[in-house]
């Protein structure tokens, strides 16, 4: 496992050039709703400074006053939101082939080259994403439905037998939605290395792979409690530097963008883990339909009746 891990960080970090590439993607994206939403808020505050104390320290009563008067002006942003973020999950979905494309060829960063493999894979890619996105809501159902079944089962008992009957289902709510995330990286690692694959047959083949190769999960995990850890060390940060002062403020956004590089970068090095595994552990290609041509069958038995008829002739000249 550390050796995969190892090997596919190494990749990654050989390949910045595409994590600083999608980072700047990701960043530009977030600037396009977040200097309209900060004009729309200083306007509809009428330059209050009331949302200066926020800086300071959060008052929650100032915040609920704000959104009783003026949260209508609010709305509009909804679905700019809602747009930006399908745009940003198809660009994440998009560039996932040029990635595994210079995985492949492992030569120097071409932007030109990196785009035109991206929108190779794209559709293939996005149909897969499709599929994936129902696995997720039907898990979640099936997921909602254990949970009510065990707090139905454990109502009215003591706190920590109730406690003790959920831990079962929290198990198999996150070993579920964790391998079905995991099988997406595998199907797509699938599809690019066999064109003759469609996303359906890469999604149940890299599921079988996943479930039969239980290393995949513990591969996913570390990369999940990496992210985790990084995680506690942006709010640990956040606590402790606290945003009383524009330097404060400034240097809180400086570091908030490395989390959200590195985010980036391990999410590029979770899809370098699939492609190491299955490279140590390849799945056979889809083998290739022999077409036979039944004109050059022809064409060929014509040439051999000639042939024969040639030399009957020549015989009988004889």
């Amino acid at each position: 496992m550390f050796t995969i891990l190892r090997q596919a960080f190494r990749r990654t970090a050989q390949n910045w050039q595409i994590v600083l590439f999608i980072f700047w993607a990701n960043f530009t994206l977030g600037l396009v709703i977040a200097f309209p939403s900060f004009s729309i808020i200083k306007a509809e505050s009428e330059q209050s400074l009331a949302f200066e104390k926020l800086i300071t320290d959060f008052d929650f009563t100032i915040f609920y006053d704000f959104m009783q008067k003026k949260g209508k002006s609010l709305v509009s942003l909804i679905p700019v939101g809602f747009l930006l973020a399908g745009i940003y999950t198809l660009l994440n979905i998009f560039f996932s082939g040029g990635i595994l494309s210079q995985f492949t060829i492992r030569d120097t960063f071409k932007l030109n080259e990196f785009l035109k493999n991206s929108w190779h894979y794209f559709r293939k890619f996005f149909l897969l994403s499709l599929i994936q996105l129902i696995s997720l809501i039907l898990s979640y159902i099936s997921i909602l439905t254990m949970f009510g079944i065990f707090v139905a089962i454990a109502d009215g008992k003591t706190e920590p037998t109730f406690v003790a009957w959920m831990i079962f289902p929290c198990a198999f709510a996150f070993y579920y939605i964790t391998y079905l995330l995991n099988i997406g990286d595998y199907a797509k690692v699938l599809l690019h290395r066999d064109d003759l694959l469609n996303p359906w047959k890469a999604f149940e083949k890299a599921a079988d792979y996943v479930f039969r190769n239980f290393k995949t999960m513990q591969v996913y995990w570390a990369i999940v409690l990496v992210g985790f850890a990084l995680m506690l060390i942006y709010l640990t940060l956040e606590s402790t530097i606290g945003m009383t002062s524009g330097f404060k403020i400034w240097l809180m956004f400086v570091i908030q963008q490395f989390f959200v590089f590195c985010r980036v970068f391990i999410r590029t090095w979770n899809l370098s883990n699939a492609f190491d595994f299955v490279s140590l552990r390849p799945i056979p290609l889809t083998p290739k339909p022999i077409i036979i041509e039944p004109e050059f069958i022809e064409e060929t038995s014509q040439e051999a009746q000639i042939d024969e008829e040639q030399g009957s002739e020549n015989k009988l000249s004889e």
